[in-house]
């Protein structure tokens, strides 16, 4: 078999060659990351929101009982209740400054992860698009094989 015909043949066995594909599954790994990273900060996030309503329902519980059960002669009860919320008043701002601090995170962490994405989609889509060129290209190989094919048939057939 001459040289050129078995690179002909080598060529059409070869399967498809990403040069990027290192970077590909690279930035696929950073995007998981990413990702996973932002699932913490959201989970943060939920709990911190979840703090904030709790302490708010407890405030409407500490009011509306110092409302219906407040008599004049409870002025202890209503000194108590006094220190009670403003320790609540206290707690609910902490609350209120964790959550805004993890809505921040949250936001710079989205942002992070969508930049990853993007980067991650470019080099996809330079490979979808090698691979369809590829393809092109092997279908141009097998169409031209068939052609020879016929045409030596063809030329059998005369001879």
């Amino acid at each position: 078999m001459s040289r050129p015909l078995q690179l002909k043949i080598a060529a059409h066995l070869m399967a498809f060659f990403f040069s990027l594909e290192f970077l590909l599954r690279l930035r696929s790994s950073q995007e998981r990351q990413e990702q996973a990273r932002l699932q913490h900060v959201a989970q943060r996030m939920h709990t911190a929101q979840a703090r904030c309503v709790s302490l708010a329902n407890e405030r409407v519980e500490l009011e509306t009982s110092s409302a219906s059960n407040w008599r004049p002669e409870w002025r202890l009860r209503d000194v108590c209740s006094s220190g009670r919320r403003s320790g609540l008043d206290t707690t609910e701002a902490e609350a209120k400054r964790a959550l805004a601090e993890a809505r921040k995170q949250w936001n710079e962490q989205r942002a992070k992860f969508l930049q990853t994405r993007r980067d991650r989609e470019v080099i996809s889509s330079i490979r979808d698009r090698q691979h369809q060129e590829y393809l092109i290209q092997q279908e141009r190989r097998e169409q031209q094989q068939i052609d020879d094919l016929f045409a030596m048939r063809r030329i059998n057939q005369k001879g």
